[in-house]
């Protein structure tokens, strides 16, 4: 049975791996089921579908035979920069910038099979982290590093076991091996410009600078499920966070004069992605259930954005984020044996604070408005939901946005994210044998 998970997921992981990107607060998804989503995540105590291997491996206990689940999130988001003018950049106040339009794919894919009355087993793949944001060329904040175009995808195998210690205890754990990627670009001087900095000026001095990083590394996850009374579940879950030690990067940067390659050398890195923590608490009483639940990510493993490269330079962007939680609530309501209605709100703290906000990530506190439905039929489950995500505004004014040749500045750039929201729509497909 081993050997018939394993051959069910291996294409699927290919397949996520050359989908997976997003738009997330921090980098942090948690998108990685219809149900889920249709309950603003809030199944952390139920865990009671294939996704369970990702949200509480403890809850695969429940399932019975063997279970295949595979579906996508497909996010849409959108965010304007308006600048506070700046006349080196040849900006005006009120002058406003938009983030490209993209649909980010987001897919997972699950097996599970009970062994017996107190041991299940499962694997599944998932993109635990990503990030997908690009910003026109153009754009006055284009010499920020990363900030025309950033790409930061995984894809997490994780194999599970589940243990029945009891009729009101599950256990479940197992580790997950990570496929880490990342590419940044943004725009750099070559040599001091002649103000003021506009698109059409200064290409003789300017380059297309491109960072790209790959590298595999692994973690560990575990999680239990307690009924506490009848109609009372607690479930608790933890992903531990993953070290990437990055050898192979390389750095190009290409003349906008004329294209010409001026620079190409490899560079190393530390890329730490952060541990998570999830917590459920759901009733169930007739039809219903409802479930509260938060997060806690420890960003605080996010200090610095660091490229230390083969000519000795190396270019270094403080972070220094701080822990947050994410907070659920989500409901279902099951009408009859075809048709659950579900619905959810989540409010996401930032963890990024306003001295080293950047275009990459300039998340505000975030609000989602979650909502779908669960159709059955005998052995076959279709689960589709919507969610609408919508950031606060955010202020940008700190030496991230500092325009500079080498080590000196010439001007910062400065002004405010705003109208940041995301159309969210998942779907997944679950059979049962």
């Amino acid at each position: 049975m081993g050997k018939v998970l394993i051959g069910c997921l291996l294409p699927l992981a290919i397949h996520l791996y050359f989908l997976s990107l997003a738009f997330g607060n921090g980098f942090d998804i948690y998108e990685q089921s219809a149900k889920a989503v249709g309950m603003a995540g809030a199944i952390t105590a139920q865990a009671d579908d294939p996704s369970a291997i990702f949200f509480n491996p403890a809850g695969i206990t429940q399932l019975e035979g063997t279970q295949i689940s595979a579906g996508a999130c497909l996010i849409r988001p959108t965010m304007r920069f308006q600048s506070s003018g700046n006349p080196i950049m040849g900006t005006y106040p009120g002058e406003t910038s938009k983030i490209k339009d993209h649909t980010w794919v987001i897919p997972n894919a699950y097996v599970t099979h009970k062994v017996n009355e107190k041991v299940a087993i499962g694997i599944g793949t998932f993109a635990h982290f990503g990030l997908g944001v690009e910003w026109p060329k153009k754009w006055e904040g284009r010499f920020t590093p990363g900030a025309t175009k950033t790409i930061l995808r995984t894809t997490s195998i994780s194999p599970v076991v589940a243990l029945k210690l009891s009729e009101d205890l599950s256990i479940g754990l197992g580790p997950y091996i990570q496929y880490f990627d990342i590419e940044l670009n943004n725009l750099v001087f070559l040599a001091a410009p002649s103000p003021p900095i506009t698109p059409g000026n200064n290409r003789a001095q300017t380059a297309d600078a491109k960072l790209t990083a790959k590298e595999w590394d692994w973690g560990w996850q575990a999680g239990f499920r307690l009924k506490i009374i009848k109609g009372l579940t607690f479930g608790a879950a933890y992903l531990s966070n993953v070290r990437h030690k990055i050898s192979g990067g390389e750095q190009e940067l290409k003349s906008l004069a004329d294209g010409n390659v001026v620079v190409r050398q490899g560079f190393s890195g530390k890329f730490t992605l952060p541990a998570t923590l999830r917590l459920g608490l759901a009733w169930q009483r007739g039809p219903w259930t409802i479930e509260a639940g938060a997060q806690w990510t420890e960003w605080t493993s996010y200090k610095t954005l660091k490229a230390v490269f083969d000519n000795g330079t190396s270019l270094t962007s403080p972070k220094n984020w701080h822990n947050a939680w994410l907070w659920r609530i989500g409901s279902q309501y099951r009408v009859n044996k075809y048709l659950d209605l579900r619905a959810g709100f989540l409010y996401d703290e930032t963890p990024i604070p306003s001295a080293t906000l950047d275009p990459l990530v300039p998340s505000g506190d975030r609000m989602g408005y979650c909502g779908g439905i669960g159709l059955h039929f005998d052995k076959l489950t279709f689960d589709i939901a919507y969610n609408y995500i919508h950031d606060e505004k955010r202020k940008w004014n700190n030496p991230s946005g500092d325009v500079k040749v080498g080590p000196l500045s010439i001007t910062r750039v400065t002004g405010k994210f705003e109208n940041a929201y995301a159309h969210i729509l998942a779907m997944n497909v679950t059979y049962r044998f």
